[in-house]
C-alpha cells in the first residue's frame, strides 16, 4: 500500500475525489438506483456513501481493503445506528456469491487496483443488467512526459493512469458495453455543496503521514492542468 493510501486512512478523509460528497450525491441521483436493489459501495473508505445511502433506506454493503479504514467505517455505522454489513478485503477477491448486487459503486478506487482483475471481479458479483458506478482519475491531456506519468503514479501507488478514451476502452473490454460518461455540467453543479473532505483522524498520527499530505498538495498544484477525473456508469 502506497504512502498515500496510508495518509487518507490516519487521517480518516472521506470523499478523497474532488467534488466530495456533493458529486457523489450528484452522480447517485442521475444514476437513478432501484432503492429495493442490493448496492455494494467497494472501497468505502470511512463509509461516508454507504452511510448516507443507508438512511435513504438503499441495501447498501460495504468493503474496503485497508483495516484502518474498514475499522471507521464500521464504527460510523454504528454510531448512525446503521445496519451495514462491513468486508475487509480486496475488490480482486470480494467475499460475494455470484450476482449479488444490482449496483457497484467505486469512487477514486479502481485506479489503485489490478484494474482487469478488479473489473472482472465486478462483473462476476453482478446481476444480469447491473450497474457500475466510477468516480476515478484521469488524464486530462496526453502532454505528460513518462517521468511525469511515474512521478504521479509511484506517489500515488496507481496501477494505472488512464485517459477518457482508455477508461471507456477498457470498460468495454471488460464488459461493460453500455458506457456513459457524466458530463461536467453536472460536476459545476456539485461543487458548489460539500466539497471539502470530512475526516475522521486517528489518535496517532505520524510525521510521515504529515509529510505525505504536504506532498500530496505540491503534486496537485504541479498537475492540477494535467489531473482530472472520469465519471461513468456503464452496465453488462
Amino acid at each position: 500500500m502506497s504512502d498515500y493510501l496510508d495518509m487518507l486512512a490516519s487521517f480518516g478523509v472521506s470523499g478523497a475525489h474532488p467534488g466530495g460528497m456533493g458529486l457523489t450525491k450528484a452522480v447517485l441521483a442521475k444514476a437513478d438506483i432501484d432503492p429495493e436493489l442490493p448496492i455494494l459501495d467497494a472501497g468505502c473508505g470511512t463509509g461516508q456513501t454507504a452511510a448516507y445511502l443507508s438512511h435513504l433506506q438503499f441495501p447498501v454493503s460495504a468493503l474496503d481493503s485497508d483495516a484502518v479504514m474498514i475499522d471507521k467505517a464500521i464504527k460510523r455505522f454504528e454510531k448512525e445506528r446503521l445496519s451495514i454489513p462491513a468486508f475487509h478485503a480486496y475488490i480482486e477477491e470480494m467475499p460475494f456469491q455470484n450476482e449479488s448486487f444490482a449496483c457497484v459503486l467505486t469512487e477514486s478506487v479502481l485506479s489503485f487496483t489490478q484494474l482487469g482483475s478488479a473489473l472482472k471481479e465486478i462483473r462476476r458479483v453482478l446481476r444480469p443488467g447491473g450497474m457500475l458506478i466510477g468516480i476515478e482519475v484521469s488524464l486530462a491531456n496526453g502532454e505528460l512526459t513518462d517521468e511525469e506519468k511515474k512521478e504521479i503514479m509511484d506517489f500515488y501507488g496507481f496501477t494505472r493512469l488512464y485517459d477518457q478514451k482508455d477508461w471507456v476502452r477498457t470498460l468495454r473490454k471488460e464488459g461493460f458495453s453500455q458506457v456513459e460518461i457524466i458530463p461536467a455540467i453536472l460536476e459545476d453543479i456539485a461543487d458548489l455543496e460539500e466539497a471539502a473532505a470530512e475526516m475522521d483522524l486517528s489518535p496517532d498520527i505520524s510525521e510521515k503521514a504529515y509529510q505525505t499530505m504536504e506532498q500530496h498538495e505540491l503534486l496537485l498544484a504541479k498537475y492540477q492542468q494535467s489531473l482530472d477525473h472520469i465519471i461513468f456508469i456503464c452496465r453488462l
